[in-house]
């Protein structure tokens, strides 16, 4: 308990974008909700079964490769949503490809200052 004291100060201090996720004394409000949540596993889980298990990105380049991960057609940080008709099943390599990809087009959109896809200042 004397631990919990401690702590309250320190809590108290955080902004207050990052109080919600910190709890004193009761389970955290949005546990679940994350990449790591229950809800994303079911949708990644529907994502990889509804393609086949198959890498989207090499299907359309007629290879066959097996999905491990789920990805974002269009990226969040673009506009994309987690709606699973913007999901695609991927294999690591074309998925660390996409990322770095989507990378660099962010920090070019940074360093130029210029708006994104949905057309608002970044």
């Amino acid at each position: 308990m004397a631990r919990l004291q401690s702590l309250r100060p320190q809590v108290a201090s955080l902004p207050s974008r990052l109080k919600s996720t910190f709890t004193l004394g009761r389970e955290q409000e949005a546990y679940g909700q994350g990449r790591g949540g229950r809800p994303w596993r079911r949708k990644r889980d529907a994502v990889l079964k509804r393609d086949g298990y198959v890498c989207q990105p090499c299907k359309r380049n007629n290879h066959t490769t097996m999905a491990t991960e789920v990805d974002h057609v269009i990226p969040q940080a673009e506009g994309g949503s987690d709606d699973e008709t913007n999901l695609q099943a991927i294999c690591d390599p074309c998925h660390k490809a996409k990322t770095a990809d989507e990378a660099k087009r962010g920090a070019n959109r940074s360093r130029s200052g210029g708006t994104s896809q949905r057309g608002t200042r970044s």
